[in-house]
């Protein structure tokens, strides 16, 4: 009599359902990596930009981030997070195929190779912040889970640890749906995140007057259509009485162009718009322009239009907008700004007041001046003038009483036209589209 043979193992499932844990844990972690980016580009201050040396902006700035982004259509938090779904939707399949009694193999050799893309991705995401001189906790938390999960499919999985003959085309072709899948879905909010070369510097061309069409036409398409829509949003738009007198002006008071920015010394893209507008007043003829600089400080406690709560916890916002007010009459107040705005990522209350006296206003007397009820007073001015264009974000522009988008090189084109919006040079432009809802 023939014995019965024996039934095969059962597939265990813990690997498994650890991956699954993982590949949440790590989708849930870029999810919050790409709010923090969305806040980030938005102005706002992040809860891992501690200090110059711990500080995941620094890392999100860097021109590798920005490269991957324009490459890809999605930031590296996205590439996190579509990681973090492929795993997760991986280790789902191989718990679904192992109750269903199917094989599993498919599900392992996915999980293996999505294991190995991210260790990989550690390792060069790790060398790009290492070379940035800046340490990212939210990325180190990434690191963490990626290791983990592949350690667990090295060694938690059944089965031999590389695909054998005739196995790959099934790992491949899950692995490569789930990431074909996710990409997809996460590229109309990738776009639509700003990137931290959204606005390109001044382009080094000489442009007079009469060539200004050559200089539009010199634009990428996109920059195009956003000059053609800011310029239609100027022309719709109904300019405001100045709410007060200015404190401080670079150029004439009858210039054509009056240009009054308002910025937060934290904000990315501020930064970029103060060093763009600095090359800016070296290319404009004289007269052509005049220039305001206002506070807008994102942090509650100086700013009266944002909830108390709302602050960065370490005062830098307010003593920088505060420094600026007292220097508004010091001969090298422009400069003093611009490396305020150049050590942005490194800001920080002590850092702010040895920059600020670094010029021709001594250590005593800014600290008497950020201190006096006066310099409030003034930042809450700045205030008041910001929410008549209702404000809702920096930096905030405001061209001959219109706001306009922050766009350096549509700003380029209105000055060098002496502000004319029927200037022919503008006829080069396409069409501008549909506006959005706006008002006043």
């Amino acid at each position: 009599m023939s014995k019965k043979a024996n039934p095969p193992p059962p597939v265990p499932s813990r690997g498994a359902v650890a991956l699954l844990a993982l590949g949440v844990a790590e989708s849930a972690l870029a999810l919050f990596q790409w709010s923090q980016l969305l806040t980030l580009r938005g102005g706002g201050a992040t809860v891992c930009g501690v200090s110059e040396r711990i500080n995941c902006e620094t890392v999100w700035n860097t021109p590798f981030a920005s490269r991957v982004h324009e490459l890809l259509g999605i930031p590296v938090a996205g590439l996190g997070l579509l990681w973090g779904l492929v795993a997760t939707a991986l280790a789902g399949l191989y718990l679904v195929w192992r109750r269903g009694g199917h094989t599993v193999r498919p599900a392992v050799n996915g999980l293996r190779i999505t294991a190995a893309a991210g260790v990989l991705a550690t390792v060069v995401f790790a060398t790009v912040s290492a070379g940035a001189g800046a340490l990212c906790p939210t990325c180190l938390g990434t690191y963490a889970l990626v290791l983990a999960f592949a350690g667990v499919a090295w060694r938690g999985l059944p089965g031999a640890a590389m695909p054998l003959a005739g196995e790959w085309g099934g790992a491949l072709k899950w692995t490569g749906g789930f990431a074909m899948a996710g990409f997809v879905a996460l590229l109309a909010p990738g776009r639509a995140t700003p990137k931290a070369s959204a606005e390109k510097p001044l382009p080094q061309v000489t442009a007079e007057p009469g060539s200004i069409e050559a200089y539009l036409k010199g634009l990428s398409p996109r920059e195009q259509q956003f000059a053609s829509n800011a310029l239609d949003q100027y022309r719709r738009d109904t300019p405001l009485p100045a709410r007060a007198p200015a404190r401080r002006r670079y150029g004439p008071v009858d210039a054509p162009v009056k240009i009054v920015e308002w910025t937060d010394s934290k904000c990315p893209h501020c930064k970029m718009l103060v060093e763009s507008i600095a090359a800016l007043k070296q290319r404009v003829p004289e007269g052509k322009m005049s220039l305001e600089a206002r506070q807008y400080p994102l942090d509650g406690a100086c700013n009266p239009s944002i909830p108390p709560e709302h602050s960065d916890g370490t005062g830098t916002r307010c003593v920088a907008a505060k420094a600026q007010i007292c220097l508004e009459q010091a001969p090298d107040y422009w400069a003093l700004r611009e490396k305020l705005f150049a050590s942005q990522s490194s800001l920080n209350p002590e850092l702010v007041m040895e920059l600020a006296s670094s010029g021709s206003v001594s250590r005593a007397q800014l600290e008497a001046c950020v201190n006096s009820p006066e310099t409030t007073r003034r930042i809450q001015e700045d205030v008041a003038y910001a929410k008549q264009h209702d404000i809702h974000g920096t930096p905030l522009v405001v061209v001959n009483g219109r706001e306009v988008p922050p766009s350096v090189p549509f700003l380029y084109a209105l000055v060098m036209a002496g502000g004319d919006t029927s200037a022919p040079a503008f006829r080069v432009l396409p069409p501008p589209q549909p506006p959005v809802a706006h008002s006043h």
